[in-house]
């Protein structure tokens, strides 16, 4: 398995097969809650092709601030320094940060996993799409998410400048039907079916 393989038509989008095989673990560790709990969470059990690209990082609050716990070797490459115990609010700034915290929150106040994709600019000057699966783990059963787990692949080819999408990957049986456009704040949200 490798990144940036796209696979799985889901509803408009393409989940990458490392991002898909970590979705399935949530699923089977989920069982019958909305969200497993935080002892499922063992990155020795993914498929060792998902480590270099798996970031765990734990809520601070439900606006989506977020520290950084893991960050896998892909993840350290692309961004030049390990950023493990480091939060979102040190390492971003501008509409990055807010893109990114949007994402977090969504994941936390909807309890499920979500998936964001855009393009933005490193600080060498190039353009880089990115798509990320995030998925919420609780420390109690029916419990606020306390911990959030990443698989960001990066992706070759800039198919022009396109505004970030977050979509959340709906509950009814986790189906890949349900989308959310986030235009402003989480109170502006139009769900589409």
């Amino acid at each position: 398995m490798t990144a940036g393989g796209g696979t799985a038509d889901s509803g408009g989008f393409v989940l990458d097969p490392i991002q898909t095989s970590v979705l399935d673990y949530w699923h089977r560790a989920r069982g019958a809650r909305a969200t497993p709990l935080l002892d499922a969470l063992d990155p020795l059990n993914f498929d060792p092709s998902v480590l270099p690209y798996l970031i765990v990082a734990e809520y601070l609050d439900d606006r989506g601030r977020v520290r950084y716990r893991l960050a896998g070797e892909k993840m350290v490459e692309r961004w030049g320094a390990n950023f493990r115990g480091k939060r979102s609010d040190e390492l971003f700034t501008g509409d990055y940060r807010e893109h990114v915290e949007k994402c977090f929150a969504l994941t936390w106040s909807e309890r499920c996993p979500v998936y964001s994709e855009g393009i933005f600019r490193w600080n060498d000057g190039g353009w880089v799409r990115t798509t990320r699966v995030m998925l919420p783990f609780a420390a109690e059963p029916d419990g606020d998410p306390v911990r959030v787990v990443v698989v960001q692949v990066f992706l070759p080819g800039v198919p022009g400048r396109v505004a970030p999408e977050i979509r959340v990957l709906g509950p009814a049986g986790m189906t890949f039907g349900m989308a959310v456009a986030i235009p402003g704040s989480p109170s502006d949200r139009r769900r589409q079916g």
